[in-house]
């Protein structure tokens, strides 16, 4: 008897505890958690494709709705700042605080930055501008020894370096090299200071050579440029060197050294005259022309003095 009230015991807590369990699982899983995840409540997605992306945002948050925008991309057939896209689409039911994800119209397009060219050959900066998404403008040559290597970039006429943020499809304008040219006169430097003689082979598209002064004095301050080579009005090679000579003195206080010169780079005994007129002289095969030596008189207290021997030093 006493186990069999000890059976109908168990049984009788068994049914207690499964009665309460279901019970609770029902209250948690059907009353707790509809109401706390707002179960068979939604809401429905508005058709955006209408709205500005400023109208957009003060919808969703209107009705509890996160989103994300994306604008990387411009669509110049649609407005700016439009809607192009979004998902999940209109009329779709979703719970609040649900993210609505969104494709918009950026005002214009993305800026794209210079890419190095410089130093690159034409073809190759041609491809990289494009690729870029920069237009190519004027093409302009300079005297340089890298035939159509690009040299600078300009954007409205001003120099610009890579990595420059410009607007997509910009036009700039290419500096490229065309080589050097053959047989271009050379400037005439007799007489003119270091900065000036250096700045007009320059403009020429020459190198500046060796630098050497006659005289005692290595002073470039007052120095003028005495002699030259190649002469002034040679046919010479762009990109080449010329060499300039510096003194303080008075063509006729150096004259024996030009004359020592002249023999030296013109094979020439007589005073000294530009190369362009010996070389025409040379051409037309006329008589050597006699140069009035130009005699400097001697202070009757002192005996004539034998001329300096020139003094050079070479700048590398």
């Amino acid at each position: 008897m006493n186990s069999v009230k000890s059976i109908l015991k168990v049984v009788l807590n068994a049914i207690i505890v499964a009665a309460l369990s279901y019970g609770l699982y029902y209250f948690v899983f059907n009353i707790w958690l509809s109401s706390y995840t707002n179960h068979g409540e939604s809401v429905e997605v508005p058709n955006l494709s209408s709205m500005s992306i400023q109208q957009a945002t003060q919808t969703l948050d209107e009705l509890g709705l996160t989103y994300e925008v994306d604008s990387v991309n411009f669509d110049p057939k649609m407005k700016p700042y439009s809607i192009i896209d979004f998902y999940p689409n209109s009329l779709s039911k979703v719970k609040e605080g649900r993210r609505i994800f969104i494709k918009a119209n950026p005002k214009t397009y993305r800026p794209v930055e210079l890419p190095d060219l410089v130093g690159k050959s034409k073809r190759l900066a041609f491809t990289q501008l494009d690729i870029s998404g920069l237009k190519i403008g004027n093409i302009i040559y300079e005297p340089d020894l890298a035939k159509d290597a690009v040299l600078k970039i300009l954007y409205k006429g001003q120099i610009i370096k890579p990595g420059t943020v410009l607007p997509r499809f910009a036009v700039v304008d290419l500096v490229l090299g065309r080589g050097m040219l053959t047989g271009v006169r050379t400037p005439n430097l007799v007489g003119l200071d270091i900065t000036s003689a250096k700045n007009s082979i320059k403009e020429n598209f020459f190198e500046l050579g060796q630098i050497k002064f006659i005289g005692s004095s290595q002073d470039t301050i007052g120095a003028r440029v005495v002699y030259q080579f190649p002469f002034g009005g040679d046919a010479y090679d762009q990109g080449q060197p010329i060499d300039i000579w510096l003194s303080n003195k008075t063509m006729s206080e150096i004259k024996n050294q030009l004359k020592m010169l002249d023999r030296e780079y013109k094979k020439f005994d007589e005073d000294t005259i530009q190369g362009n007129q010996y070389l025409d002289m040379l051409n037309k095969n006329n008589p050597q022309p006699k140069v009035e030596e130009i005699k400097v008189e001697a202070s009757t207290s002192t005996a004539p003095q034998a001329p300096k021997v020139s003094e050079e030093i070479i700048i590398e």
